[in-house]
């Protein structure tokens, strides 16, 4: 009896230790589609170490379902999505290359384009260092 009693405290202790220092969450940027259909998404951001703007896609996102197209700690505030659904597209002022026919990552994409410019629109993530964009 005196053992089960040791290893029940010492798993009540572990779990308090465990319950007391979370590990730390992974910060990303992640894409959730909250729409009632499937949508194809493009973002764009500033490559600091590149020194130029890059666009990026596809990532197709089915209703109720979440994507990562950046993984890591933010290095930007603004970022610039632009999504393609089959009834809907969500687009905005900021103009990148992408690839319509398929997947791609561009650089230069605010001024070198190959393919087509699309109207992305902005997200400021503020100070953080991971952020969650929910299309609707």
């Amino acid at each position: 009896m005196r053992k089960l009693f040791i290893a029940a405290s010492s798993a009540a202790a572990l779990f308090v230790i465990a319950a007391a220092h979370p590990a730390p969450a992974k910060a990303d940027f992640k894409i959730c589609n909250q729409s009632s259909e499937k949508i194809s998404v493009a973002i764009a951001y500033h490559d600091q170490e590149a020194g130029n703007w890059v666009s990026r896609g596809w990532w197709n996102v089915d209703p109720g379902e979440c994507k990562v197209p950046l993984s890591g700690e933010l290095k930007d505030r603004y970022y610039y999505l632009y999504g393609d659904g089959e009834q809907h597209y969500w687009s905005g002022e900021h103009s990148f290359c992408v690839d319509n026919n398929d997947k791609f990552t561009l650089n230069e994409a605010d001024t070198t384009c190959d393919y087509d410019f699309e109207g992305f629109l902005e997200v400021d993530t503020g100070e953080s260092n991971g952020y969650t964009y929910t299309f609707q």
